[in-house]
Order: structure tokens, then sequence, then C-alpha cells
């Protein structure tokens, strides 16, 4: 997408603000969608394991299981499926289990590259200076947990858990990254607090009354544009 030579720094900050904001959203109705999963299956698992005096002849000793599937509209003769034991289901859909941390990484690795490919260079070039001076401690916190994610299987080695300097008391060291729901709004609430900052030393506002830090959410409104019409010419 082309951008302006000109565009206005606060207004780069407000797209990412509501880039975070949209990733606040989906990571809720993810979370929601788990829940409903679990709830839904462990339902059933209950029905399935009632008292064998209270089953069918023919269910007894069948092994309780989860099968999904979906067609490819472009092939409508091939159903891709999976078949899970009910266990196993569970467990991944659970409050923190496997498909919250799933989703919480990748949320993560997601704000940090839409900030570093896209944001960052705009801010720099709103703000006419060079991309280096554009600095953010949560954005590198993130760089660090975007690589252990993706190069050290989400395991947090000594030298990159001591390069954190916002996020080091949520994870232990030679620990896999574990991510709660408590820690994934920390990070949301500092990463707006991080586009605060910018606002106000964008603004000269730095020693206002307010802190950045003291904030917990972030919005910037911006008053009608006003629309230059073309004047008809005089007859």
């Amino acid at each position: 997408m082309s951008r302006g030579l000109n565009e206005q720094f606060d207004e780069v900050v407000r797209e990412y603000i509501d880039f975070v904001n949209e990733q606040v959203g989906a990571y809720m109705s993810a979370l929601a969608g788990f829940a409903g999963h679990h709830a839904r299956v462990s339902r059933q698992v209950n029905r399935a394991n009632r008292p064998l005096a209270t089953r069918p002849l023919d269910e007894e000793g069948i092994p309780t299981i989860v099968w999904a599937s979906y067609e490819d509209p472009t092939k409508p003769d091939v159903i891709h499926n999976q078949i899970v034991r009910c266990d196993d289901y569970l467990e991944a859909n659970r409050p923190g289990g496997r498909n919250e941390q799933q989703h919480s990484r990748s949320i993560l690795i997601f704000l940090f590259t839409y900030w570093e490919a896209e944001i960052r260079p705009r801010l720099a070039r709103a703000k006419g200076v060079q991309l280096n001076e554009v600095q953010s401690d949560i954005m590198g916190d993130l760089r660090t947990l975007r690589n252990v994610i993706l190069h050290s299987k989400s395991m947090i080695r000594p030298d990159k858990h001591a390069s954190l300097k916002l996020l080091g008391d949520m994870f232990e060291v030679d620990k896999e990254l574990a991510f709660s729901y408590e820690g994934m709004h920390q990070i949301f609430v500092l990463i707006k607090q991080d586009c605060a900052r910018l606002l106000l030393g964008w603004w000269g506002a730095e020693d206002g009354p307010v802190r950045p830090e003291q904030l917990k959410d972030v919005a910037i409104q911006f008053g009608p544009r006003r629309i230059r019409r073309p004047k008809a010419d005089a007859p």
C-alpha cells in the first residue's frame, strides 16, 4: 500500500493503535471459541462416559474420540478431518492450553512484524529521522520473543531472557514461553503506553501531568477534515 510522503506522525500512531485493538479483539474471540469447544466436548464426554448400566450394549468399550472435518469447496470429494482423543482435545482447548498458546504467539509475532515492517519506517519518515531513532522498549522485547518462538522452539535461553527490558518477570530461563491471559493484556497495555509516549514526545508534552505508564488505553480522535470543493467557473 502506498503512503503519502507527508503523512502525520500521530496518524501513523493511531493506525497502529487501531491495529493493536483488532488483535485484542481477535484474541478475546479466539479464547471464547476455545472455551466453547472445551465446554461442549466436556458435556459430550460426560454423556459418553455415563454408568455402563444406562448405556446400550453396543457402546461398551468404545474409546471416546473427537472427530472434526470440513469440506474443501474446490474439491468437494475430499474431506479434511482430524481425529483425536478427547483428553488431548480438551487439553488443547483448556484455558492456557496449546491452542491458546499458539494463538498468543501468532498475535505477538504479527504485532511486531507490522510494527517493524510498516509502522516504524513510516514514523521515521513522518518525523524526518533515521529508522534507528524510532525506539521502543516493548517492541524490542517482542523482537526477542519473536526470535525465541521462531528459532528456539519457544525455549528462552539466559542471553535472550537477559535482553528483555519489560517482560523478563513473565518468563523463566530455560523454560518454554507461556503466555497467560493476564500476561497478554499486560503486553497490550505496554504497547499502548509506548504509543502514548511516542505521541507525547511528538507533541512536546513529555512533562505533562499524566505519564504514559499511568495509562491503560489510548485513543486518538481527529476532527472532521475540510474537503476542498472545486469552484464553478464564473459565467
